[in-house]
């Protein structure tokens, strides 16, 4: 019951979204909760899609192309491979691999983009294991 000077709110008014540092008073729009669900997911998606090109550079027979950008290529070698292994082992086989086919759809789009892609996958694994809680 709501006293003199404290407004009563239910708990089952209050919603808590720990993961982003907010806090929404009231229930959130069924498009938000949506969304935080399937978020996690794109990004994988995305971080594997953006870095999947770059990685698959070290297996081609062009050293001079290689020689040249090792490092940006070590780095998407790493992000690529994190993304695949966390899509399967966060998600399960049936959705991971769901999400792996659509970060290789979007590395088929994204071929012609210049290197700066894999700083955007950077910031999507790292968004992606800042939202997910890892306890392994």
């Amino acid at each position: 019951m709501a006293t003199a000077g404290r407004p009563f709110i239910s708990w089952d008014v209050v919603f808590l979204l720990w993961h982003m540092n907010c806090v929404f008073i009231g229930r959130p729009p069924e498009e938000t909760i949506f969304m935080l669900q399937i978020l996690p997911s794109l990004l994988l998606s995305v971080a594997l899609g953006l870095s999947w090109n770059r990685f698959l550079l070290t297996f081609s027979g062009r050293n001079d192309i290689l020689q040249n950008e090792m490092p940006m290529t070590m780095v998407a070698a790493a992000v690529s491979l994190s993304a695949l292994g966390l899509s399967i082992a966060d998600q399960g086989l049936l959705l991971g691999a769901a999400i792996v086919l659509l970060g290789l759809g979007l590395a088929g789009i994204s071929k012609s983009f210049s290197s700066p892609i894999v700083g955007l996958s950077i910031l999507s694994l790292a968004t992606y294991l800042q939202l997910t809680p890892h306890t392994h």
